[in-house]
């Protein structure tokens, strides 16, 4: 195996990668932020607010995508 194979490899590993954690991520970044937003505009600052609903849709999507 050569260098060029080697990065051809390497890049194919990386793509792979985002394109199988790219929904995944994408989704729970989505829901974050609006459960961000609407603890600032309702003044709630609980941390468990944020996790429970992100966990639900990494789930959610991973069903759906998997």
């Amino acid at each position: 195996m050569d260098i060029g194979e080697a990065l051809f490899w390497g890049q194919q590993a990386i793509r792979t990668v985002a394109t199988v954690s790219g929904p995944v991520l994408l989704a729970a970044m989505v829901v974050g932020l609006a459960i961000s937003l609407l603890q600032a505009v309702t003044q709630v600052q609980e941390m468990t607010l944020v996790f429970v609903p992100k966990i639900l849709v990494v789930f959610v999507v991973l069903a759906v995508a998997g």
